[in-house]
């Protein structure tokens, strides 16, 4: 890439237009013609416009693989020591997927990029850089690279990327190949298999095989002494459990994790207490004793501040009014828990409550309201491919139109539910 190329490139990303690029360093009629390779710039000009640019001035050296092969060395140590990557170091790793570097160095610049992007949830920048990814490196081939842990590092990454989109199909994918692959960490590994613990909870309805990767986390996670991960595993094996309505299990992960927190006080933290004191009502709620559910939601609706994980509880109330038929508390709490789902962008939750609002128009025998709710519904969940929503709610929508007679309409719902994604 010549240097107008570049210059063009780092522009675009940083957002700035050529007047505002050139400003205070040359005209725009001069910027414009480096950035066409009509002439070549000076010293004096590159050094300007890198440091307006945020990048080193070498990024426009001739010799880019053994630059590039230094500064992501250093970068991958920084990462290491828990510091971040700066404005200037992630401006110049950008640019150099533009390069022409090896796969080696394409991989570990991704690597170092979507780690940063997603630790600091900068999700656009994420799929902006997926996208650019995909046309360069083969995302669906075996990676032969030299170091074998930047392939491992990579699939782990791509399924942390499609984590956070909520396409659990593809994280699942991605996470199994990192962890066919392997990695000479057992820290490392167990975090996988305790991804994909979580990715499978999401897609299957039986939680038997969550709960095997589950019980492999915690057992590499008590040999590593992490005991923040090892409260994290209990609390997702608590959730298998009661979806399995093993609430004895339930009941023994939830004390598990509250011993771990005593034995471990440097472990707490508002966060973990909040998700294992919703976990406590959770267990009350499903084992029966909705006011002692309720309860518990309520202390922590009034110590929690507006945080993405007050969802769940709001979520929880809903389901416990609803079973009382309390319509009017069961509206209240379904409007505040879709405001928070929208805002943090909770797909899953959001669509399950959009059920929830169609089944109250259909108490209210609004038959076009509801019937306008749930296939909003199952739209969502084709984009977000949620394979269980869409079974889910197709199987129901088939119900419904079976009652009705129209059983034309319900065997194409029903063939739908049958062919969701597994």
């Amino acid at each position: 890439m010549q240097v107008g190329d570049k210059l063009r490139q780092l522009r675009i990303y940083k957002g700035l237009s050529q007047a505002e690029l050139a400003e205070g360093i040359c005209s725009t009629a001069y910027l414009s013609k480096v950035e066409n390779c009509k002439t070549s710039p000076s010293s004096k000009f590159i050094e300007k416009i890198t440091k307006k640019l945020e990048v080193e001035p070498s990024v426009f050296s001739t010799d880019k693989s053994i630059y590039y092969t230094k500064l992501i060395r250093q970068l991958e140590e920084k990462v290491k020591r828990q510091e971040e990557l700066n404005e200037k170091n992630v401006s110049t790793l950008y640019l150099a997927l533009y390069e022409t570097l090896s796969m080696d160095l394409h991989v570990k610049v991704f690597n170092l990029l979507m780690k940063h992007y997603i630790k600091n949830n900068y999700y656009t920048e994420a799929q902006k850089l997926y996208e650019l990814c995909e046309k360069m490196i083969p995302m669906e081939t075996e990676l032969s690279l030299e170091d074998t842990h930047d392939v491992f590092l990579f699939y782990n990454l791509l399924g942390n990327y499609f984590y956070t989109q909520q396409q659990f199909h593809s994280a699942d994918y991605y996470y199994t190949k990192a962890k066919d692959y392997g990695s000479k960490s057992q820290l490392e590994l167990a975090k996988t298999f305790y991804n994909l613990s979580l990715t499978k909870q999401r897609i299957f309805d039986d939680m038997h095989i969550s709960l095997i990767y589950a019980k492999q986390a915690y057992d590499l996670f008590e040999q590593e002494g992490a005991h923040t991960e090892i409260i994290n595993v209990l609390i997702s094996m608590i959730v298998q459990y009661i979806y399995n309505q093993n609430f004895e299990a339930a009941s023994h992960a939830l004390q598990a994790a509250y011993d771990k927190l005593e034995q471990n006080p440097e472990e707490k933290n508002n966060t973990t207490i909040f998700m294992l004191e919703y976990y406590n009502g959770r267990l009350h709620e499903v084992m029966g004793d909705e006011e002692a559910a309720l309860k518990k939601y309520m202390e922590l609706m009034e110590a929690k501040e507006e945080h993405s994980s007050l969802v769940y509880v709001y979520q929880s109330m809903v389901n416990i009014y609803f079973n009382q038929k309390q319509w009017m508390k069961v509206q209240m709490y379904c409007d505040k828990a879709m405001l928070l789902a929208e805002k943090y962008q909770l797909n899953y939750i959001y669509i399950q409550l959009i059920e929830v609002r169609a089944k109250l128009f259909l108490i209210r025998q609004d038959e076009v309201g509801y019937m306008k709710e749930m296939k909003k519904a199952l739209i969502l969940a084709r984009e977000a491919s949620l394979g269980k929503l869409i079974k889910e709610i197709a199987q129901t929508l088939g119900d419904y139109y079976m009652s009705q007679r129209f059983y034309k309409k319900a065997s194409e719902y029903y063939k739908e539910a049958l062919q969701a994604p597994k």
